[in-house]
């Protein structure tokens, strides 16, 4: 029976493959796609999407990503310095306007929100803790629960590249307005590093281990995706 069931369910799976190669481009409606760059910057996560064109003009689609240490190769935990209770959710839902009716390349502006929630325990390590009047003192710890959480709205440039049989490229480059905020807990052995007072943006400079508090400014947003239309 067991056997019989992975038969019919291999039966469906190769017909809807033979049925995506006799498809043109044109009804291929489907997108899978995955991010180069998600996988390869810190802090890392492996980031999947997909899109669905409602038609040849518009299109929608979402991100889902997750990073944890034990999802993250040995030979990159050192370059990014996570520690074993790291994790990292994010999702980015999207809409899509098709600006180019060329076949094979087509240029795409899209509105994308997000949301990241990234948690971590640090060890031996600094940040800087703000007070009222806005400036930030550098502290020590030996050890610390760490949270992140990040949302927005980015305003995209997208390239659609159709290569062979289904494979498609597509970088993407953005911006938009992101709130941030870092809350530093359970802190144990902390200490002030010295007397001087840091101005709260200069600071900013610091990577987001390293500032505690909420801030909204602008946002950066690069990708480059790998992908599969059907």
């Amino acid at each position: 029976m067991k056997k019989n069931f992975l038969l019919f369910l291999f039966v469906i799976g190769f017909g809807q493959f033979i049925s995506a190669q006799e498809k043109s481009s044109d009804e291929r409606k489907n997108v899978i796609t995955f991010s180069v760059l998600s996988a390869a910057l810190s802090p890392p996560r492996w980031t999947f999407g997909y899109i669905y064109k409602l038609n040849e003009r518009y299109w929608i689609g979402s991100e889902i990503g997750y990073g944890s240490y034990h999802s993250i190769p040995l030979s990159h935990k050192p370059k990014y310095k996570i520690n074993e209770d790291y994790q990292l959710f994010e999702i980015r839902p999207e809409f899509f306007i098709n600006l180019s009716e060329n076949k094979r390349v087509k240029h795409l502006i899209s509105s994308e929100f997000f949301y990241i929630h990234h948690t971590d325990h640090l060890e031996n390590g600094e940040f800087y803790r703000k007070d009222d009047q806005n400036f930030s003192y550098l502290y020590s710890y030996d050890t610390a629960d760490y949270k992140r959480e990040k949302y927005g709205i980015n305003l995209n440039y997208n390239v659609f590249i159709q290569l062979h049989k289904g494979l498609i490229l597509m970088p993407k480059v953005g911006i938009g307005v992101k709130n941030r905020n870092v809350k530093y807990s359970n802190i144990t052995n902390l200490e002030s590093v010295d007397t001087r007072i840091f101005d709260y943006f200069m600071s900013g400079l610091e990577n987001h281990y390293k500032k505690e508090g909420s801030s909204t400014d602008f946002n950066l947003n690069l990708n480059f995706k790998i992908g599969y239309q059907f």
